[in-house]
């Protein structure tokens, strides 16, 4: 197994407005092609999206990933959204060879491993399980929406 490191395209990320934000709970939007992700050639590779870096005191307490176009052109592809010091934070892992809306990692209120006192990377891991690899991608598009708080704004 191998993993492609990567880093999103500052075109596919977009702040949320704060009127929006207010309707919507979310500050921050990632979108992610297949295109953006078809690397790797072994059937149980991975590849890493780096989406951002968090401010050095922050939390995360509310995400959920749109799947608006299916992934295809492998047989398992799954994704897990976190940081570096808990890839899973944010969204554990679910499939996204079906369209719909995937949940966040938890139902509490406030997301497990998801706040820091140290700026880190948030990063999304797409791993391939079976037939196929990531660089046999034909189709694909999600959008990662994450409240992400700058705890040194707050009152």
């Amino acid at each position: 197994m191998a993993d492609t490191p990567l880093t999103i395209s500052r075109t596919r990320v977009s702040p949320i407005s704060s009127d929006e934000s207010a309707v919507s709970g979310f500050t921050n939007k990632y979108t992610v092609k297949y295109s953006d992700i078809a690397y790797g050639t072994g059937s149980t590779d991975t590849v890493t999206l780096t989406l951002g870096t968090t401010p050095a005191n922050w939390f995360v307490d509310r995400a959920i990933a749109n799947v608006t176009t299916a992934f295809a052109g492998t047989t398992a592809l799954a994704v897990i959204v976190g940081t570096t010091s808990s890839t899973a934070a944010f969204i554990t892992s679910q499939s996204i060879i079906v369209a719909g809306v995937l949940e966040g990692a938890s139902t509490l209120p406030v997301l497990t491993n998801a706040t820091g006192t140290a700026a880190l990377s948030m990063v999304a891991t797409f791993t391939n399980a079976t037939g196929g690899s990531p660089s046999a991608l034909t189709a694909g598009q999600m959008d990662l929406y994450l409240r992400l708080i700058n705890c040194s704004d707050l009152p």
